[in-house]
């Protein structure tokens, strides 16, 4: 059963991150994350609890050991939304992630408020979170084949608004909130709607 909200743990060396995240957190009204400086720490704080719900890892880290360590986590801890961040150029290390059972790889260059949307995805959807590739790779925004209607579904989706929020937003019958949904899911070769924002994140489609 999960957290009320989402206990974080965010492992980086970077305080600008460190401070990205905090800020992320702080947007979606979740408790101040937990930060290390190091992977080392990272994986003894989490052997000792099993209360952490997300951990947010920088790829750059030097004793994070690659993609490895992050299989190991995510075999160790099932429960455990992990949130890999890697350098913009690192995209084939960022599918692998998703493949070793990594919830999420983005750039480091994230924003705060995309970074939230995350959050709050995995909050939404906490446990369905650990998905194969789309059965397209990487999409450019004019060649999703999205009506205008699914971007602004999509653009609402990927800030962690509800298919009821969208609807009252619109102006339209949440049933069609549902089939436009079932649309851009089938579009995007996404799994759910949850994966369908992460494809749109990782993108640059919204």
């Amino acid at each position: 059963m999960r957290s009320a909200a989402l206990k974080i743990l965010i492992a980086s060396d970077d305080s600008a991150l460190q401070r990205k995240a905090l800020a992320a957190a702080d947007i979606c009204d979740m408790p101040t994350p937990t930060g290390v400086q190091s992977m080392q720490r990272a994986l003894d704080i989490l052997e000792k609890s099993t209360s952490f719900d997300c951990a947010i890892l920088d790829y750059r880290l030097p004793d994070l050991g690659g993609l490895k360590t992050v299989e190991k986590l995510c075999r160790r801890d099932k429960h455990l939304a992990v949130v890999l961040l890697l350098p913009e150029k690192e995209t084939e290390a960022s599918r692998q992630a998703l493949r070793t059972g990594a919830c999420v790889g983005a750039p480091v260059e994230i924003s705060e408020s995309a970074l939230a949307s995350i959050l709050n995805l995995i909050y939404e959807d906490f446990g369905l979170m650990v998905y194969p590739n789309a059965r397209q790779s990487s999409f450019k925004r004019d060649e999703t084949g999205l009506s205008r209607r699914e971007m602004q579904i999509l653009e609402s989706l990927c800030e962690g608004q509800q298919n009821k929020e969208i609807a009252h937003l619109f102006g339209i019958q949440e049933v069609t909130v549902k089939m436009h949904m079932r649309s851009i899911i089938n579009k995007l070769g996404a799994k759910n709607r949850t994966h369908a924002a992460m494809i749109a994140l990782r993108n640059g489609i919204v």
